[in-house]
């Protein structure tokens, strides 16, 4: 399971199609598709009747919309919390940390080197 599938079930459950969800998110309906097979592999549960006017929850689906929500609102918070940060700490970090690295002096597979003796 995956932000994708939670975003697409959401989405689908919200406009009723699967067409238009695919719209919102910016993907194509086989796209959509697909990750709601892959959810449904997941959970081992049909999410939604699928007809000619649209897709309906089943029983399971509408058990997991409330969680589905927060699921997604989760991965909203967390992306706000990273977006919203000073970029300037980020590249200092970065830095810091590149340093750190070089310093410690390690080989290729994080061992430390033996000093050269003279």
């Amino acid at each position: 399971m995956d932000e994708r599938q939670f975003r697409a079930f959401v989405s689908i459950a919200e406009t009723g199609r699967m067409d238009l969800a695919a719209e919102a998110l910016g993907y194509s309906q086989p796209a959509i598709s697909y990750q709601i097979k892959c959810l449904e592999t997941s959970l081992r549960a049909k999410l939604f009747t699928r007809d000619s006017t649209g897709a309906r929850l089943t029983t399971q689906g509408q058990m997991l919309l409330p969680a589905a929500r927060a699921v997604v609102t989760l991965f909203d918070s967390i992306k706000q919390t990273f977006d919203s940060r000073d970029a300037t700490k980020t590249v200092t970090t970065r830095n810091r940390a590149a340093g750190t690295r070089a310093a410690a002096r390690t080989t290729a597979v994080g061992r430390p080197r033996k000093p050269v003796e003279h």
